[in-house]
């Protein structure tokens, strides 16, 4: 593959499984990664030699790895991809997990950035959302990433049960000390998970309405400025591996529950190990372009739009969407309303 990729890896392994999670983890232990890096080599052989613009290690629970297994995973990285364009590599980490020993090595193997899983300082909304670590324990881990020269990125949930504007503001505030982009999540519970069988008779009934459209206030008053619905930062340290997906760059993904998207097609990763192929059509290709462009600040581009999507957005109030010559974006208003947009295109 000679056109520049991004790279993700799936680590699917955790401490303990939060009480709202729904994606794919397991518990850690030595063989079920030495199992796991077996894989990822065995899949990286079908890329090898691609060049890769970004790299971005998800999880799971990244770092719960130790140095030793970082070593192993980044040779088999480094064994079948061409990294010498690598424009930001990022790593997820957990505060309970992330050591000294663990942002040395990320230092010294060229990662950029840190995205780091804090979700609240507040101690009761950690216990709520079963959280393993505390807010002590957080402000530890974002003054690690903070001093060691690397980009912080902390991704916050609001609409937790029990959390008020005042706890969402401290938060916020705190954060903003240490970091250099934050994304704020609403909290959203599937049926499945500890929480959601909790709170599966409608008792999670905090509005996130006040708490995202404080963060929107707040934030672009500190320079965050929202550039995607759910991400603030200030200019230039947008997470450029995120951007890929959503103007539909090439993104190679390993590992169990990865999805990659190459030349318009879909390839997930099911946790049983089998492949699920979707090939979109011209059409679906540009649906879904519009509504992943509409996440972001920049919006869609007028000459790419079908014109039953331009449709679909001018039968909407106005004061939705910023327009342009050349793109068509959401406000913060629209921002705050995106679902329901989003809906109305995914029905054409």
């Amino acid at each position: 593959m000679e056109k520049n990729s991004g790279l993700y890896i799936h680590v699917p392994f955790c401490e303990r499984k939060c009480g709202y999670c729904s994606f794919y983890s397991v518990r850690v232990n030595d063989s079920a990664v030495s199992s796991w890096l077996a894989g990822i080599e065995l899949e990286s052989r079908k890329y090898h030699g691609a060049h890769i613009r970004t790299l971005y290690i998800g999880g799971g629970t990244p770092s719960v790895l130790t140095l030793q297994q970082w070593h192993e995973l980044m040779a088999v990285i480094r064994g079948h991809f061409d990294l010498s364009g690598v424009i930001e590599a990022t790593t997820e980490a957990n505060p309970n997990s992330l050591t000294p020993e663990h942002v040395k090595f990320f230092r010294e193997n060229d990662f950029t950035r840190i995205s780091l899983g804090v979700q609240s300082l507040n101690d009761d909304e950690l216990k709520t959302l079963g959280r393993i670590h505390d807010s002590h324990t957080a402000l530890k881990a974002m003054e690690l990433v903070k001093t060691s020269g690397l980009v912080l990125s902390c991704d916050l949930i609001f609409a937790i049960p029990g959390q008020t504007l005042r706890t969402w503001d401290n938060s916020l505030r705190t954060v903003m000390n240490y970091a250099s982009h934050i994304s704020a999540y609403q909290l959203t519970l599937e049926p499945d998970t500890p929480m959601g069988r909790k709170y599966n008779n409608g008792e999670l009934n905090t509005s996130g309405y006040k708490f995202y459209r404080y963060a929107q206030y707040l934030l672009p008053r500190h320079e965050f400025m929202q550039y995607e619905i759910s991400s603030f930062a200030p200019d230039g340290l947008e997470c450029k591996h995120n951007m890929a997906y959503w103007d539909h760059s090439d993104i190679i993904a390993l590992g169990p529950s990865a999805v990659s998207y190459l030349d318009g097609v879909r390839y997930t990763n099911n946790p049983g190990g089998t492949i699920t192929r979707e090939e979109l059509s011209p059409r679906e290709r540009a649906i879904e372009l519009a509504i992943l462009s509409l996440r972001t600040k920049w919006g869609i581009s007028r000459k790419n739009i079908l014109p039953e999507i331009y449709a679909v957005l001018s039968s909407m109030p106005e004061d939705l969407f910023v327009i342009t010559p050349e793109r068509i974006a959401l406000s913060p208003r629209g921002m705050r309303l995106g679902n329901a947009i989003w809906c109305e295109l995914l029905d054409l």
